[in-house]
Formats: C-alpha cells, structure tokens, sequence
C-alpha cells in the first residue's frame, strides 16, 4: 500500500514552508546580491552578501529543506527528530522576540514590508511545536512501514521550473539590484521558487489513463 501523509502532517509542512520564506530569502540574495545586500535574522545572525554568519543561515536552510523534503517523501527516519529540531529553534527565536521588551520587526526594504512580529509568531510556533509532538505520537503508535511516494512527472517538473527560475535570478539579483523594479521582480521569484521546492517534493497522484480495450472479431 503507498504511503499517504495525514492532514495533520500537510498543515505542518504548510507552516515549515512558510516559515522558510524568511530564511530562502537571505540566503538566496546573500548569494546572487553579493556585497550590496545585508541581511539579519535569527539569534541576532547577520553578515553582508555570503559573509558573516551565513555559513549559520546556511545550516539552518539546509535543515529547514531537509525537513519538507524528508516529510512529503514518506516522512522516514531522522524526520521526526529534525522536524523537532526545526521547531524547538523557532520557538527559541520567537520567545526571545515575545518576552522581550523591544518591539521586532520583520523588514523587507525591496518589497516595502515592515511587519510587527514579536507577539504574533511565538504563539504559532508553539501551537505547531505541540501539533507536531501529536502528529509523532501517532506516527510511533501506528508503526507503519516508511514507504516513499513515488517520483513522477509532476515532481520532475516543478523540479525543472525550480532550477530554470535560477538564471533569471541571477541577472535580476546580480546586475539589476540598483533597479527597485527588477530587484522587487527578482524577490518575488525567489519566493516562487521556494513554492516550487516545496511543491516538487509533494507525492501528487497521477491517475493512470484508461486504455481502452480493443476487440477482435475471430
């Protein structure tokens, strides 16, 4: 029988996905912008273009990737414990900010943002660290078999349109960043492709067409 992820585990992986916006974001400009963008973030990391501590924002995206993937692949082994991993350190970031006696903010200059996010996101965090001690509860209890999904063409796809959005990146981020409408455009792309990442590794179904059956006459 294939694998099929619960509801409770889709709504989890939801929250992950869009809880790494924030971290693909940086990483990805810190990377194309080079030198002209400066990034900050958790646990008061910061740096300038792929210096600093972006080794740390490194680690941390890989984990964050690391958890979506392993999770829609079947969800096998040490996904339950990066999954925790992943949310033990949100809440830890967004306590600090709800039990501090600065307001923060989440700031993005190219796209305008400016977000007060010091008494909102500690409580999700939390809501999802316990729905995700639930979900690995019931995970033990029913001790199935890890069996991926498998790999269609729609996975490869998205694939493809993950990897082809990175060349316009490149110009975009890279020799546009000067240009607020191209470096707005450029942002928005990265958000999509981080979509797409996490839309690749979904297990779609794809039904199997009907083959229609052909008579012969003896």
């Amino acid at each position: 029988m294939a694998w099929k992820s619960s509801k409770l585990l889709h709504l989890i992986l939801m929250y992950v996905m869009l809880s790494g916006i924030t971290f693909w974001l940086p990483v990805t400009r810190g990377l194309f912008d080079g030198s002209s963008y400066t990034w900050s973030g958790w646990m008061g990391i910061g740096g300038t273009g792929i210096d600093g501590q972006y080794w740390l924002l490194l680690m941390f995206t890989a984990l964050m990737t690391s958890v979506v993937f392993l999770g829609w692949r079947g969800a096998r082994k040490p996904f339950h414990w990066l999954l925790m991993i992943w949310f033990i350190l949100l809440v830890t970031e967004s306590g600090s900010w709800f039990f501090s006696p600065e307001s923060v903010h989440l700031q993005g200059d190219t796209l305008g943002t400016d977000l007060s996010l010091s008494k909102v996101i500690f409580p999700f965090d939390v809501l999802f660290l316990t729905l995700s001690c639930v979900w690995i509860s019931r995970d033990i209890r029913s001790k199935r078999e890890p069996q991926p999904p498998a790999w269609n063409r729609v996975n490869r796809m998205l694939l493809i349109l993950f990897f082809s959005i990175l060349p316009m990146q490149f110009i975009l981020l890279g020799f546009f960043d000067s240009n607020i409408l191209f470096d707005q455009i450029g942002v928005i792309l990265t958000i999509l492709q981080w979509i797409l990442l996490n839309l690749s590794f979904y297990p779609w179904r794809i039904r199997a067409r009907e083959i229609p059956h052909i008579h012969h006459n003896s």
